[in-house]
């Protein structure tokens, strides 16, 4: 009783606690290697960098998982309408890099504005679902609200991110017990329109991604190279790996290498054993985050710990099918993993919130250690 009670002034979740904190030292071992590798010293800025941004987003987590997360709903509206002034803010005076227009500050000093957005729209959308039924009017209001956050991060453009909130999206209306049909009906008409959209509002440098997806030996020492070494670099990690000091990569020179495809580099080093470990802790940050959200006390914290846990599973899995080959490029980085303080604080503030609604959840579900039945 007493180990509980002290547990319990931790984190309410004990098992959400060690998938995050587990997953995220795999991204510091990739760095490691990679400075290993270009530099041959262990002490490298980058690693550093990172150490940073993962003590701060455990502050952040432990923060967030003291509050009350009923805040959050009296707080909608504010962050929500914040998250878009940012995104609109982002458009017109953020950085230009790797041909998209993402990232806020100054020096090396970033902050990337739709990592925050994402949480604010589950958020403000869990906040707007808790107070109406699930009636086809405002199951398209709700729609409405995060076709607006899609439509100014397409814009960037971040087709990745968007395609995540449309997966977000269903899983909140899902939970919220939103008819078949009208979920489906919002779907079936952004696939119609698809072909015009790719026509008309889709990069080139985009489409070209999706020539490459479906075409795989489409230029292969242009625009499919980096797709090509992918494959050579999970496919050379074999069973155990390289391990983790140093030595030549299949994806030497890739700039993205520990972002976009953090889990390639990661496989390439640990091996079939690290990544299948990867994706085990993502499946109990899964189990672990539903949990939560159908022993919510309420259906605001049943929406928002429903959402979040979508939220970072979804992306996990996109990056990690990009990374494998089933799915198109899109830039989305690897929760935990990938470089970038924007997105690994963000993740860490999700985790929080979920402790937030863990902390409250029903007297049945209340100890975390305890095995299900």
């Amino acid at each position: 009783m007493i180990a509980a009670r002290l547990r319990s002034l931790v984190v309410a979740d004990g098992w959400l606690l060690i998938a995050a904190c587990a997953i995220a030292p795999a991204g510091l071992l990739s760095l490691r290697a990679i400075a290993l590798e270009d530099t041959h010293h262990p002490v490298d800025p980058d690693v550093a960098r990172q150490l940073l941004y993962i003590a701060a987003g455990l502050v952040v987590m432990a923060v967030a998982a003291r509050l009350d997360y009923h805040w959050l709903q009296t707080l909608a509206v504010p962050i929500f309408a914040t998250a878009l002034v940012l995104l609109v803010v982002v458009l017109a005076l953020g950085s230009h890099q790797y041909g998209a227009r993402r990232w806020l500050g100054a020096g090396s000093v970033t902050i990337q504005p739709s990592e925050f957005a994402k949480i604010a729209v589950v958020i403000a959308g869990a906040h707007f679902a808790a107070r109406r039924e699930a009636t086809g009017r405002a199951a398209a209001l709700s729609l409405a609200m995060f076709a607006l956050t899609m439509g100014l991060i397409l814009v960037e453009p971040d087709l990745g991110t968007a395609i995540l909130l449309i997966a977000v999206w269903v899983a909140m209306a899902m939970i919220w017990g939103v008819s078949w049909r009208y979920i489906a009906a919002p779907i079936v008409f952004g696939a119609s329109m698809f072909p015009l959209a790719l026509a008309v509002a889709v990069p080139a440098y985009q489409r070209e991604r999706l020539a490459v997806f479906l075409d795989p030996g489409r230029d292969p020492f242009g625009s499919g190279f980096t797709l090509r070494q992918v494959e050579v670099a999970l496919s050379g990690g074999g069973l155990a790996g390289r391990g983790f000091n140093g030595g030549a990569s299949a994806l030497d020179g890739l700039a993205t290498r520990a972002s976009d495809f953090a889990f390639a580099q990661f496989g390439e080093f640990g091996g079939a054993i690290g990544t299948l470990a990867v994706i085990a802790l993502f499946g109990l940050i899964a189990w672990r985050g539903y949990r939560v959200a159908s022993a919510a006390p309420d259906a605001f914290g049943r929406l928002l710990a429903g959402g979040l846990t979508t939220l970072i599973v979804m992306q996990a899995t996109i990056h990690m099918a990009v990374n494998l080959r089933l799915f198109p490029a899109t830039g989305i980085p690897l929760p935990f993993i990938s470089t970038g303080g924007s997105a690994l604080v963000a993740t860490f503030a999700a985790i929080g919130i979920i402790e937030s609604v863990a902390a409250q959840a029903l007297p049945a579900s209340r100890d975390p250690w305890r095995r299900s039945r």
